[in-house]
């Protein structure tokens, strides 16, 4: 699991210090965090994986009002549409406070963490199977 950021420096300085403050670092066990500097960047890394973690800055993301049609000055040149976020599942979540984002944060990595297969699980499954063929060997022949 990685964690995108995408915004300006006081942002992206901000959420460092945050992520540095809670050790998500140490909690990402092949993942990195990286900071995304230009949107077409950030655009192909959603294509390309959604469920990673991405952290955008709200003044980057651009709506789809009649304001911003209108006023086509409002609109930042370096912002990521909106529908575009929907459409890839990815602007589904406003963070209120800081403290909101690490509680993110951490349910997904807890549920990318649930997700693996433990070894003892697995070594279950193996004797399951194992069981299973050693079961159907033995009908197989007690039947011949």
């Amino acid at each position: 699991m990685n964690i995108y950021i995408y915004g300006d420096t006081a942002f992206k300085k901000n959420i460092h210090k945050i992520l540095d403050r809670s050790n998500v670092r140490f909690k990402l066990e092949d993942g990195k965090i990286e900071d995304i500097e230009y949107h077409y960047d950030l655009e192909d890394l959603i294509e390309k994986d959604p469920s990673e973690i991405f952290i955008i800055d709200q003044n980057k993301v651009l709506q789809d009002d009649i304001w911003t049609k209108i006023f086509k000055f409002l609109k930042p040149k370096d912002g990521i549409k909106k529908n575009f976020l929907d459409h890839h599942g990815v602007g589904d979540i406003s963070i209120r406070t800081y403290e909101d984002l690490l509680i993110y944060i951490e349910k997904r990595l807890e549920a990318i963490e649930n997700s693996k297969p433990k070894p003892h699980e697995i070594m279950y499954i193996d004797q399951m199977l194992e069981d299973d063929t050693l079961e159907a060997l033995k009908r197989s022949s007690l039947t011949d």
